[in-house]
């Protein structure tokens, strides 16, 4: 296989990669991303460069790219570059799709996410691929997925010689992950909402990254839930993962996350968008994942967030390059 990814600085597109250099299977990587990425490896190409970079399919076309893995997405907007994210996360998309039609790719795997079901008071608990996605509209990284979701399918309709895979995780969490989240994370206590009764759910990057070569390798195409076995209430989960909590009611959480994020703190992590996935269920099951590639998860929602804490307090993972610390990748 010879496989584009893009968002390859990114925290999970670094994952990737380097798991992608060892298996046998892959003949060569192509890591793209605004940033320069750090990892180096024989079968290993690196361009610098934007995902809505009109070159792009150049590119894809040069290295004969088979799959291309698309990982580059915004998450943490400043408040006043909504715009830009906008630009990037579906302008982005959109050229990446021309560039991958242009170039001759057979499949096309987009990394989304478990917040375009939506969190409603109402949502099943789990959720299957069949729930239709309903992002919160006040949360822009989840009506952005939405929409990219739609594109990819369009293409898919226009294309349907090309392989379309879409999975959709909830938080990512390992030894890895850096950033704005990373760094509210490792504060003293962890945030509840409304008490945190509602049920969370973490996949560790491991699993994730298991789950996309999975996918690629059995050509896969639709919809998989890239989720845990499990799921606990917020409540239960960071107190089992170590972390003491501070219960912030809605009323005074949503107004006060939301002024922290319009001035700039904590690394933007605060939108208040994303405040509300913690107040109402989004969990999904992974059981068509499981039966149809063959695919199951090791780590519990708790033993992922778990590793993540334990690296934490350990240091950098046996001096593996880590994610970009910008928010500019996914997750």
């Amino acid at each position: 296989m010879r496989i584009a990814v893009t968002g390859a600085a990114g925290y999970v597109g670094g994952c990737l990669l380097r798991r992608l250099l060892n298996e046998q299977d892959v003949e060569q990587v192509i890591g793209i991303d605004v940033h320069p990425v750090e990892i180096g490896g024989e079968n290993l190409t690196t361009c610098t460069m934007d995902v809505q970079d009109p070159g792009l399919g150049e590119v894809l076309g040069r290295y004969r790219v088979d799959a291309v893995v698309h990982a580059a997405f915004v998450l943490f907007p400043p408040p006043r570059r909504l715009q830009w994210m906008a630009d990037v996360n579906i302008g982005g998309t959109a050229n990446l799709l021309r560039a991958a039609g242009q170039a001759g790719a057979r499949h096309i795997l987009f990394l989304s996410s478990a917040t375009v079901y939506g969190a409603w008071p109402d949502n099943p608990v789990p959720m299957t691929e069949e729930h239709p996605s309903h992002p919160n509209p006040d949360y822009p990284y989840a009506v952005h997925k939405q929409q990219a979701e739609t594109l990819i399918r369009q293409f898919g309709q226009e294309h349907p010689e090309v392989t379309w895979t879409i999975l959709r995780p909830p938080g990512i969490v390992g030894p890895h992950l850096t950033g704005p989240l990373a760094r509210l994370w490792r504060r003293s206590r962890s945030i509840i909402i409304d008490g945190g009764r509602s049920p969370g759910q973490f996949i560790h990057e491991e699993d994730l990254v298991d789950l996309i070569i999975a996918a690629l390798r059995a050509r896969a195409g639709g919809v998989f839930n890239a989720t845990p076995d499990d799921w606990m209430p917020w409540r239960d989960l960071w107190p089992a993962a170590g972390k003491p909590t501070l219960n912030i009611p809605w009323p005074v959480g949503y107004p006060l996350f939301g002024l922290l994020w319009r001035l700039g703190a904590l690394g933007c992590a605060t939108h208040p968008g994303q405040v509300r996935m913690a107040r109402y269920p989004f969990v999904a099951t992974n059981a068509r994942a499981r039966q149809t590639l063959n695919w199951a998860p090791r780590y519990t929602t708790v033993e992922a967030l778990r590793t993540f804490y334990m690296e934490a307090d350990n240091g950098p993972a046996n001096g593996l390059a880590r994610g970009r610390d910008d928010g500019a990748n996914h997750h």
